[in-house]
């Protein structure tokens, strides 16, 4: 049964990591649906063994994960014992090591909605990188920026203030959130970028 939960990740997870590795520089963060939870439940995944997360905005939260060469180890706090490391450090180290990590990213207009590409399925987690969003609030979107990311490959932003590209991005996210349904889905669901954090955006 576990089995079968683990073919919905990109890697394999395995229950012990390999000593050799410095897990420190290898804690990221992932952006996750709210079903995540409740499917590791389902599976009959122990609480104790399930990752430490933290909520980001509406259906999406953030887990936190091993990312090795060819597996994802789920940080749980059993797992972030051994490998050294406070429950409180985790959102700080992830973002840092996140940064250092993510490649340069492109960007493609698609009538006023920035389509954001990375490369590595990074694109939903710059969502919570504050050195990006900044970038795009002063060099292309202006003081009120909305996001979604329908899938953890894809980001798309906009002007709050532009109603056609928030068609646009509206129209984008349901496109490609229904279009696969898989284990790399997320949410169709617009967001507001509203003094470095993220809240539902429900229209002006």
């Amino acid at each position: 049964m576990i089995n079968s939960l683990f073919n919905l990740f990109k890697k394999a997870l395995r229950t012990e990591p390999p000593k050799q590795v410095s897990l420190r520089e290898q804690l990221v963060p992932r952006i996750r649906h709210v079903s995540f939870l409740k499917i590791l439940q389902e599976h009959g995944v122990p609480e104790q063994q399930q990752p430490v997360t933290t909520a980001l905005c509406g259906e999406l939260l953030v887990s936190y994960a091993f990312d090795l060469p060819d597996q994802f180890i789920m940080a749980s706090p059993s797992q972030l014992e051994q490998a050294g490391i406070a429950v409180s450090e985790v959102p700080a180290l992830a973002l840092w090591n996140l940064a250092r990590l993510m490649p340069r990213t492109e960007h493609f207009d698609k009538q006023g909605c920035m389509v954001v590409r990375t490369g590595g399925e990074l694109e939903a987690t710059l969502l919570l990188l504050d050195t990006f969003m900044e970038y795009m609030h002063v060099n292309s979107l202006g003081k009120e920026i909305v996001a979604a990311v329908p899938r953890r490959d894809c980001l798309l932003l906009c002007d709050a203030r532009n109603a056609g590209a928030l068609a646009e991005l509206g129209s984008l996210a349901e496109k490609i959130f229904t279009e696969a349904q898989d284990a790399h889905a997320l949410s169709a669901q617009k967001m507001l970028r509203r003094d470095g954090r993220w809240e539902l955006f429900t229209g002006h």
